[in-house]
């Protein structure tokens, strides 16, 4: 409890202090931000970005793609409000497609995509469930990072020091001996993008999931406390209980463009793997998880689960497996270790097997095919019926009902085959299992989290939570742990908010635009990027002459539709950070 809140107040005086030091910089955005960038610098980071509220950071790619989505017209015309638009804004649009069908209303929007301070980035439900904890509300902030130190101490395990927050309240409960009462499993549920915004905006559809928080010891000001809030940030806070400054994790993905003789294109690369996704990188995470924790504490002898159909989200929880472990130790801790993704070019479960194992029961699961028996005619006019189909549209593939239910589905299977039709539920040794609900992240990105689409997810994923608990209830009685939480939330619609869209690309062409033109046709100023968060190269910026202020300078300059669309750009220097010696 002492190092959690020291931890925290002292990013608090820290931020006094430098809102001083920045006050002539733009001021169009809280301290969150500050802080935010504090807990997450890497030393290879020099700019970091941010955007005005509602306005949307992406590749081309992605600002240019648009689906059809389906809304409750009352709840449209109520959304719309908030930022005070209306349907007619709508109606008007040249892009929109706006059509009326009684009291639904179909319209084409653009991909959303999530990873800012502001408050429906960040705001997430957090609730810890079982005989360890008091059904209590609490109204403090707290974050993602202080899940792994709370159940450590119900699993008798300690945290690395990279988890500085510590533990939250628990009841250390004794067995008749003294010793330490341990949970027979601890389980966490990861809605993907599961905001509070969007269990407010559909709670009618998840009447489990609010009866679960009520019945919890819950906190109502859980946040999101580390920038970029992505995915693999947010599932490697939830493992490791560090910020990324500690985890390096800062994003799903890093970009640059390559360019050569006047031609270019933006390149990419996913957090811990190529194109290969069955070799995987789990160094890049430079924290221990629990769940490594529990490997060495009890050397294989704990069952680890962890499912996503995003690798990202499964190793962010999971941890390393048998990486950089005695060669004595690598077989039990990899045949324990059930961390494992879905390969789009496949359809099926994998994992990379040096370090994890597969359950055989998903071996047998296969998305394709439960979309096909979900949705015989097809779903939001996609007809996806083959490998190949399905390859082209996996994001629609991921987001449906129909993944939501395979999800819940599955990981209730995983349990009962390797953890108590093996007769480890009894064995004295705690299990860890996460699970990712990622069709919820799926659905939000392609329809947005206000659509009726993410609703009927959102319902589907709440049976599934219902399922889940009843399981856990009628085969560990009252020995277990069920911690409900979500990764990040998402920015509303553009369409609804009226917020701005600028590319990656964009970006980098105007900082590039600092350098000689001929110079551009083969070089770049910018060694990578995140969707918020820039690397630049030095020794091209020396040879130039080029500051990072001049840098940060001509990103403030970007408009878009005659608007400013950053509310601010901070260096290093702007956080009191130490300078990139690399």
């Amino acid at each position: 409890m002492k190092n959690r809140f020291l931890v925290r107040y002292s990013f608090i005086a820290f931020s006094v202090v430098l809102f001083v030091a920045i006050s002539c910089k733009p001021t169009g955005f809280s301290q969150l931000w500050v802080e935010g960038y504090q807990r997450s610098a890497r030393p290879d980071i020099d700019i970091f970005l941010v955007p005005k509220k509602y306005a949307l950071l992406q590749t081309k790619k992605a600002t240019d793609t648009y689906s059809l989505a389906r809304f409750d017209k009352k709840q449209l015309e109520s959304e719309l409000s908030h930022y005070s638009r209306s349907i007619q804004d709508l109606q008007s649009s040249d892009t929109a497609e706006y059509k009326e069908d009684g009291d639904t209303v179909s319209m084409k929007v653009g991909r959303v995509t999530h990873s800012t301070a502001y408050d429906y980035d960040t705001e997430i439900p957090l609730a810890f469930f079982g005989k360890w904890f008091d059904a209590n509300k609490h109204n403090q902030v707290v974050y993602q990072q202080e899940i792994a130190p709370t159940l450590a101490s119900l699993m008798g395990v300690s945290m690395p020091e990279t988890a500085k927050l510590g533990s939250l309240n628990t009841k250390q409960l004794k067995q008749s001996n003294g010793s330490l009462q341990m949970p027979d499993i601890v389980v966490v549920a990861v809605i993907d993008q599961g905001g509070r915004n969007l269990l407010k905006l559909h709670s009618e559809v998840a009447p489990n999931i609010h009866s679960l928080i009520e019945k919890s010891d819950q906190y109502a000001k859980a946040k999101v406390g580390h920038l970029d809030a992505h995915t693999a940030v947010g599932h490697a806070a939830i493992g490791t209980g560090a910020f990324p400054m500690d985890n390096s994790i800062i994003s799903n993905t890093y970009y640059w463009i390559e360019r050569q003789n006047g031609q270019s294109k933006l390149a990419s690369r996913a957090i811990y793997a190529g194109k290969d996704e069955s070799k995987v990188d789990s160094s890049e995470m430079t924290a221990l998880t629990l769940a490594d924790q529990l490997n060495r504490a009890y050397n294989g002898k704990s069952v680890i689960v962890s499912q996503s159909y995003a690798l990202r989200a499964a190793i962010g929880m999971g941890g390393h497996g048998a990486l950089n472990l005695p060669a004595e130790s690598q077989a039990a801790i990899r045949n324990s270790n059930f961390i494992y993704w879905l390969d789009s070019n496949s359809s099926h479960w994998i994992t990379d097997s040096r370090y994890y194992s597969v359950p055989s029961v998903a071996r047998a699961s296969d998305p394709l095919l439960q979309f096909t028996k979900y949705y015989p005619t097809g779903f939001a006019g996609y007809q996806i019926r083959d490998r190949a189909s399905a390859k082209k549209n996996w994001g629609t593939l991921m987001a449906t009902a129909a993944e939501a239910e395979l999800e819940g589905e599955l990981i209730r299977a995983v349990i009962q085959s390797e953890i108590i039709a093996k007769n480890k539920d009894k064995d004295g040794v705690p299990d860890l299992v996460y699970v990712s609900f990622k069709s919820a992240d799926a659905v939000g990105h392609k329809f947005g989290y206000q659509s009726l689409e993410a609703k009927e997810t959102l319902a589907t994923i709440d049976e599934q939570i219902g399922k889940l608990i009843d399981f856990l209830k009628e085969n560990y009685n009252d020995r277990f742990v069920l911690v409900l939480t979500a990764d990040h939330g998402s920015v509303p619609l553009s369409e609804i908010t009226g917020g701005l869209r600028l590319s990656i690309e964009e970006v980098i062409n105007q900082i590039d635009s600092l350098l000689p033109a001929d110079v551009t046709k083969n070089h770049s100023l910018v060694k990578m990027m995140t969707v918020a968060q820039i690397s630049l190269n030095h020794d091209l910026m020396q040879e130039y002459g080029i500051t990072d202020r001049q840098v940060a300078q001509k990103i403030m300059d970007i408009t878009v539709n005659n608007q400013k669309f950053f509310a601010g750009v901070l260096t290093r220097q702007d956080l009191n950070l130490k300078p990139d010696k690399k």
